[in-house]
């Protein structure tokens, strides 16, 4: 395909492949990964913790969303609380559409390694994050690890990115001479 060989072609590629999957995102998708990020998050914790565990709801009909809501122990007394997912869940748009681009412009086996990579290496650390969640209110450190990473998802999921650009420099024309050393 001509339109996936041209840089203009790439980048207007990506453009479209990002609305798709935000559009998705907003039919359900969004839903789909939240309970994903819940269910691993839970099977992580019922192996630490026997009376912890998350649950995703939606939030009131007037403010359109989801939030967490974890039930717990504080202080020796069974507790709950709701928790915003902030910008936790959107940050995956970012990867998912740049993993759909690669799909598209490299080879399958190097899509596909980057997506395990991707994939694997994001949900984790978003697991951590929903673990130091559950004992928000136990631990100072873990307050701050919170609060110091609650923002910091789009960052990570651009490192990915820039991290694989670098490796597969999808927005570079090929016939360019390499460069000599003087």
């Amino acid at each position: 395909m001509a339109i996936l060989t041209s840089t203009p072609g790439r980048i207007v590629m990506l453009l479209l492949i990002s609305l798709l999957v935000f559009v998705g995102w907003q039919a359900g998708l969004e839903t789909a990964y939240a309970k994903v990020l819940v269910g691993t998050t839970n099977a992580v914790v019922s192996n630490l913790k026997a009376d912890t565990h998350i649950e995703i709801e939606k939030t009131t009909e007037y403010e359109a969303g989801y939030q967490f809501k974890i039930f717990t122990r504080i202080d020796g007394r069974k507790a709950s609380y709701p928790q915003e997912p902030g910008s936790l869940l959107q940050p995956f748009v970012i990867i998912l559409s740049w993993q759909i681009f690669l799909f598209l412009v490299l080879r399958r086996k190097d899509a596909l390694q980057s997506m395990l990579v991707n994939f694997g290496l994001f949900i984790l650390i978003q697991v951590i994050f929903m673990i130091l969640l559950t004992d928000y209110y136990n631990s100072d450190v873990q307050q701050y690890i919170y609060t110091m990473m609650m923002d910091s998802f789009y960052i990570i999921a651009l490192v990915f990115v820039i991290k694989d650009y670098m490796l597969y420099p999808v927005f570079v024309k090929s016939g360019h001479p390499k460069r000599t050393k003087k």
